[in-house]
């Protein structure tokens, strides 16, 4: 018995494949984890240029329509990757002598019944009489790896824009 016992602790082959076996979760998880954060950071900035770049493109119209909409939908599609149905709501928001008015809102991709109410606190100061445009997107993103609590995300961003042209942008 002391014998075998002294072959035992002298004896080490094999150490290095349980250290890596004990330790390839842990790399793995920190490889995976780091990968989905990337992912969704890169999503989550592309999500955010797209809303914007959309608001601009809105923001140089004299009028807007259901298709014009559509229109931007399509873009916003073909330039962020996403998961699911994304869905973008237009406002006309005016400043009627100190009160923020709703002038007209619009959504396209989903009802707008299943979207939250506008939230009139992200729009800026604006001067009475004057209006702005108040961009919302709602893009879904499925995570590359869903076991970390991040299995789907949806990137909601909101930009405001002062129309170029007019003071105030028609729907038709």
């Amino acid at each position: 018995m002391k014998r075998w016992l002294s072959l035992w602790r002298e004896d080490e082959r094999g150490v290095s494949a349980v250290e890596f076996a004990l330790l390839l979760p842990v790399l793995l998880t920190i490889l995976l984890g780091s990968v989905t954060v990337f992912d969704l950071f890169r999503t989550a900035q592309s999500a955010e240029k797209g809303t914007f770049t959309v608001g601009d493109m809105l923001s140089r119209q004299t009028s807007i329509s259901n298709s014009t909409l559509n229109s931007m939908l399509t873009l916003l599609n073909q330039t962020v990757s996403h998961d699911g149905t994304t869905s973008l709501r237009a406002s006309s928001i005016s400043n009627n002598a100190g009160t923020l008015v709703l002038n007209w809102s619009h959504t396209v991709g989903v009802p707008a019944s299943s979207l939250e109410p506008i939230d009139y606190a992200i729009v800026p100061q604006i001067a009475s009489g004057d209006s702005v445009i108040l961009t919302e997107t709602f893009i879904p993103h499925e995570a590359m790896v869903a076991s970390f609590g991040l299995e789907e995300v949806t990137f909601s961003n909101k930009a405001v824009h002062r129309p170029r042209f007019v003071s105030r942008i028609a729907y038709q």
